[in-house]
């Protein structure tokens, strides 16, 4: 009787920690990290599918070293529907960016010009995605509390198992009998 007593204390926190977790957190997924080498003038184009619409946030920065780019130009576009924004210039430092963007693909075109006597520069690019209808996460509380549930109906089971001596030992296996 009395174990289903204690499983029952089990499901119970199983249950509770089980329906905190329902909230909704946002997840944001990083499409593009990554930096490049630019030598003369040159173009990159890189796309990606989203299966969802929501907010596309580009981080574009001209990096001095060796020396810095004489011009570096972002177009973010659509297939069906071109240019989402104008053009994000990071000539002089670090230009961020934010699109409203609908569920399909969508494509980035850097491109960029270097200076100096060697004719070469280093850029550095993130694009983030947050879906508008973000995904559901467990929040940590629920998850604690459904641990600390089962750590106690755990401790429970083995205290009333210890209490005859055997803590689960058959004689023969080298258990005290009284």
């Amino acid at each position: 009787m009395k174990i289903w007593k204690n499983m029952s204390i089990g499901a119970a926190a199983l249950l509770i920690g089980w329906s905190m977790g329902a909230s909704r957190a946002g997840a944001s997924e990083i499409l593009y990290d990554g930096v490049g080498f630019l030598q003369g003038t040159q173009s990159f184009t890189d796309s990606f599918t989203l299966s969802s619409p929501g907010t596309m946030t580009v981080t574009l920065s001209n990096v001095a070293w060796p020396t810095q780019l004489a011009s570096l130009d972002l177009l973010v576009s659509s297939p069906n529907g071109g240019a989402l924004g104008p053009e994000l210039d990071a000539t002089n430092s670090t230009a961020t960016a934010t699109y409203n963007v609908a569920a399909g693909n969508v494509v980035a075109q850097w491109f960029g010009t270097a200076q100096g006597s060697l004719n070469a520069g280093v850029y550095a690019m993130e694009i983030q995605f947050q879906p508008t209808n973000p995904v559901p996460l467990p929040t940590s509380i629920g998850l604690f509390l459904s641990g600390i549930g089962l750590l106690i109906w755990q401790r429970k089971s083995r205290n009333a198992a210890g209490r005859d001596g055997s803590y689960g030992l058959s004689d023969s296996e080298g258990a005290q009998t009284a």
